[in-house]
């Protein structure tokens, strides 16, 4: 009888043991995907690149770039006769002032002829027309418009934050990135 209560408790026991074990490897796997998953997936604004592969959002934010600022800005950022280089501007800005530039301001230039008048009702309305015209031309130009309501850019504005910082920083090239495998 002893002997039978002897091996129930050691049952218990090998029991317990290999239930422990198996919490502590699974809490221990558990750990390891979210560590290896937070070292993929830098945080929004930021970038992971490896060669010639990026993580996810840099690469979304390259994907943006490419299709709603390279007409004016250039193929790789580099700036074209129509606006500048954003490689150098990126440097200057948090990912909070560039996602504030780009989702909210433009500047429109009108001559000095034209806003150096004594009515500021008038200045304002030359202002205001140059706006609604929204095209280049000799009394004013508009630089940049607002993006704040395009579907595409304001979700991944820290993506193209990302992106820009990556190749202002030099840590990756001109041309399309590829994507890091997932590991």
């Amino acid at each position: 009888m002893k002997q039978n209560e002897n091996k129930a408790t050691i049952l218990r026991l090998m029991y317990v043991w290999v239930t422990t074990l198996g919490i502590l490897l699974g809490a221990s796997f558990v750990l390891t995907l979210i560590v290896d998953d937070a070292a993929a997936e830098p945080v929004p604004g930021s970038y992971h690149v490896v060669g010639d592969r990026v993580d996810r959002g840099t690469y979304l934010g390259w994907k943006v770039f490419h299709t709603t600022c390279y007409s004016c800005h250039g193929v790789d950022a580099v700036g074209t006769d129509v606006a500048p280089s954003l490689l150098e501007r990126v440097k200057l800005l948090s990912p909070r002032e560039f996602a504030f530039k780009v989702l909210t301001r433009y500047r429109i230039v009108v001559p000095s002829s034209d806003a150096a008048g004594d009515d500021q009702t008038a200045v304002r309305e030359a202002i205001i027309e140059e706006v609604l015209k929204q095209e280049r031309g000799k009394k004013g130009e508009i630089l940049m418009p607002p993006w704040e309501t395009n579907t595409t850019v304001k979700p991944h504005v820290l993506d193209l934050y990302a992106y820009l910082s990556a190749r202002a920083d030099g840590a990756l090239g001109p041309g399309r990135p590829k994507r890091l495998k997932k590991k």
